[in-house]
Parts: C-alpha cells; sequence; structure tokens
C-alpha cells in the first residue's frame, strides 16, 4: 500500500519549494488543517469544512477498502484465534499506513503551530480532528455504525468548543479526543439476529427487483445494473460521498449568498463529484474481465460496452452534479442555458477519466487529479 501512494506523495511534495523558510512550507503543506483553525472563519464555516476533510479521508480508504481488508487473505484472517482488542489494533495500523499521503498535512500543520500562539488548544484540535477522521474511516470500513453516534458528538464538540474563551477551550477539546479514542477502541459485535434479518430483507428486496422491475429493462442496461447491484456497497458509499460533497457546496454557497465565488465553487464541486464517480469504471472493467467469456459471447462490440459503461457512471452522477447549478439558476446566478452547458461539459471529464481507468490504472488516481484540475482551468475561462 506504501508503494502505491508515491503518486500522491509526489503531488504534496512538489507544492514545497527549497528557497521558501521551514514555516511557509509547512503552512502551504498543512493549509487544509489550519485553515479550520483560522479565527476568521464562523461556526458554520468550520462545521462544513471539518466534515468535507473526513468524507474526503474516508473515500481515501474507501477506494482501497479491498487492500485495506486483506483481500483474499481476510478469509484467512478471520479463521486466526486472535481476540477483538488485537484485531482492532491491526485495523488502525492498517488504516494509519494506507492514509499516510492524508497525514502529511497533519504532520506539516503540527509543524507549523509550533511558530505559532495558542499552541495547548490548536494542538488538541488536531489531535481530535485526527482521531474523529479515524474513527470514521474504522466505522465505514467495518460496516457498524454504532459507533457514529460517539463521531457525531465529537464533531459538534469540537467545532463549537473553539467559540469558548481561551482558559476554558482546552477542558472542552479534550471531550472529543476521549469519545473519538472510545469509538476507535471499541469494536462493537455484530449480533446474529439482526444481520440474518438484514439477509432476508435484502434478499426480498432483490427478489422484487428482479422479478418485476428487471425484465422490462433492455439487456444492456439489465448487465450494467447487475454489475453496479453486486456492488452495492461500493455505489452507497460513493453516493453518500458524492452527496457529502454536493451538501458541503450547498452550505457554503448559503453562508456566502451565492456571491461571485458561487461559481468557481461549483466548478470545483463538479470535478470533484466527477472524480469520485469515475472510480465505478475500475468496479465496471473488473466484472467484465472476470466475466471475458460471456461478455464475448454477446452481441456487443468493444465500443458498444465502453459506451455502456460511460452512461452508467454519468447516470449515477448525474443527480449530484445537477444539484447545484441548479441551485445557482433558481438564485439568478446562472441561467438555464449555462448551468445545462456546465452539467453537460462534465461528460468529456469522464471519458478522459475513463481512458485513465482503462489505459494506465496504476497511475489513475495521479492523472485523475491532474484531469480534473484542467478542466476546471479550461471551464474556469468559460464561467468565471
Amino acid at each position: 500500500m506504501l508503494r502505491r501512494h508515491w503518486q500522491a506523495l509526489l503531488l504534496s511534495i512538489s507544492l514545497l519549494l527549497p528557497a521558501m523558510p521551514v514555516l511557509a512550507q509547512t503552512q502551504i503543506l498543512g493549509a487544509p488543517v489550519l485553515e479550520a483553525l483560522a479565527p476568521s472563519h464562523g461556526v458554520e464555516w468550520r462545521y462544513a469544512w471539518v466534515h468535507m476533510l473526513e468524507a474526503v479521508a474516508v473515500l481515501w480508504v474507501f477506494a482501497q477498502r479491498t487492500a485495506i481488508a486483506g483481500g483474499p487473505f481476510a478469509a484467512f484472517l478471520k479463521s486466526l484465534p486472535a481476540s477483538a482488542s488485537r484485531r482492532r489494533v491491526v485495523d488502525v495500523v492498517v488504516v494509519l499506513i494506507a492514509s499516510t499521503p492524508l497525514l502529511l498535512p497533519v504532520v506539516a500543520a503540527a509543524v507549523a503551530l509550533a511558530f505559532l500562539p495558542q499552541k495547548l488548544p490548536n494542538y488538541l484540535f488536531v489531535a481530535g480532528l485526527l482521531l474523529i477522521t479515524l474513527g470514521w474511516q474504522l466505522t465505514v470500513l467495518s460496516r457498524n455504525l454504532r459507533s457514529a453516534i460517539s463521531l457525531i458528538v465529537a464533531n459538534v464538540l469540537l467545532v463549537g468548543s473553539m467559540e469558548f474563551e481561551d482558559t476554558i477551550r482546552p477542558v472542552l477539546l479534550a471531550m472529543p479526543l476521549l469519545l473519538a479514542a472510545f469509538a476507535i477502541a471499541y469494536a462493537p459485535p455484530r449480533t446474529t439476529s439482526r444481520s440474518a434479518n438484514r439477509g432476508a430483507r435484502s434478499h426480498r428486496v432483490t427478489g422484487f427487483v428482479r422479478a418485476n422491475v428487471l425484465p422490462r429493462l433492455p439487456p444492456v442496461v439489465r448487465l450494467q445494473v447487475g454489475i453496479v447491484w453486486d456492488r452495492a456497497a461500493s455505489a452507497l458509499g460513493r453516493y453518500l460521498i458524492m452527496g457529502s460533497v454536493t451538501g458541503s457546496t450547498g452550505f457554503l454557497l448559503g453562508i456566502w449568498g451565492f456571491d461571485t465565488r458561487a461559481v468557481p465553487l461549483t466548478l470545483i464541486s463538479q470535478a470533484a463529484i466527477a472524480l469520485i464517480a469515475a472510480s465505478t469504471f475500475r468496479d465496471l472493467r473488473a466484472a467484465h474481465l472476470r466475466a471475458s467469456h460471456f461478455m464475448q459471447s454477446l452481441p456487443l462490440t468493444t465500443a458498444a460496452r465502453v459506451r455502456a459503461d460511460m452512461l452508467t457512471v454519468a447516470a449515477l452522477a448525474l443527480p449530484f452534479a445537477a444539484a447545484t447549478p441548479l441551485r445557482l439558476v433558481a438564485h439568478g446566478v446562472l441561467s438555464l442555458w449555462s448551468a445545462a452547458a456546465l452539467v453537460g461539459l462534465g461528460a468529456p471529464l469522464l471519458a478522459l477519466l475513463s481512458l485513465s481507468q482503462r489505459y494506465a490504472t496504476r497511475q489513475s488516481m495521479l492523472l485523475g487529479v491532474l484531469l480534473a484540475a484542467t478542466w476546471v482551468v479550461v471551464v474556469w475561462n468559460i464561467f468565471v
């Protein structure tokens, strides 16, 4: 996993300049974390920003969930006589290793805070944010949401404590630290009865869909729906992350009053949604490769399969890609035709991202970020 992270580390280190002092460099690398401590921001902005950072961390590990879980080795791992606490320690260590590129801004922020006043409250805030993010990562990977309540409360306390005086702030910041530590250390067991009930409900829903909905769809659509349905957990995770990006964008637009920053923020949001949705290409391609003999027997050309994959990913991303531009239309920031053009320009970006997923799998993350950034620059000149 560490070997696969060179692209993200290269992107982060490329922000450094040898001629810059240490404080300036650490402030650049630690900007995402230091921005949450800026006194110029209100509690609403800080709350949205903290959740956006946590969503990025969750997306990062969710994209590597197979490698983090152990892959095919996970079945043997479950047969070992290891205690729940030992397994939890291993999970924490592996998730931290998987998140090494994301830890670089945290380390840089910790170095930069040494040169700034109010060291104790700031360090407690960064430590609390780190532990809460780690708790969310473990919660999503284990698919057990029992510890989510403590993490939600910890987030509220973490952001709310920054509004109090400096004398009482360290005491308040210690509370989310304890809640996050509890969520990380405590691995709630899964009950067999609930798992059986969920499985029975899932089978009933699946049976209803297969009997009443799928037969009415064209064969190509049924094939794509079957692949997505087989990876429902991945699709749901992408929907949640795209929803969080859309919600955070709408929240910031409401705070800013749909001023001149609305369109640039929307462009960045559209690029992020495209990057998240493009990870579906990997699942579709893997499914096609595993069923290659069956796929070759179908009366479908390669171009038709590529077009079907493009339409599938576009359909998954469209509700979230269209939400923010429609809000801009409702507030008079964009015309209806401009909003339609903005949503339509996401199709070339998805096409380029699909090419990176197909022909440069190992470098797809680096190429995807570069393509999204280039797309934002090009579209920026059109709409801003």
